[in-house]
């Protein structure tokens, strides 16, 4: 079984997701997040990257908060006909990260209370 190697909390988030390849600059690609925490997220896409693609990511919460990181892709599946990929943040500003801390601290509170309830 392999060792969890997240630094941290990461909960379901299912959210359309624009994704730019910081190398090229032109092409803006589409995908739609899985899952996200503080330090990276999980997205499945049509297109494929590369293991190490330093990318831009915008995305919106629901409170429609936009959210604007860096970071780069850490792991990768393929599923058929779509990709799979594991995203490290490398820069967030500071406005996005407390918004987004804020975020994954009330769904973890979401789901905690679940788990109480059942």
């Amino acid at each position: 079984m392999f060792a969890e190697q997240r630094k941290h909390p990461r909960v379901s988030y299912v959210a359309s997701v624009d994704i730019l390849i910081t190398a090229i600059q032109r092409v803006l690609y589409k995908g739609l997040i899985k899952n996200i925490s503080i330090g990276g997220l999980a997205f499945e896409t049509e297109v494929e990257l590369k293991i190490g693609d330093e990318c831009a990511f915008l995305f919106y919460l629901p409170s429609q908060k936009s959210i604007k990181v860096i970071g780069h892709i850490v792991w990768e599946f393929k599923d058929k006909n779509s990709f799979f990929y594991g995203v490290q943040f490398s820069k967030i500003g500071f406005i996005s990260k407390f918004v987004l801390k804020q975020f994954i601290y009330n769904k973890l509170r979401e789901e905690e209370k679940v788990l109480v309830k059942h």
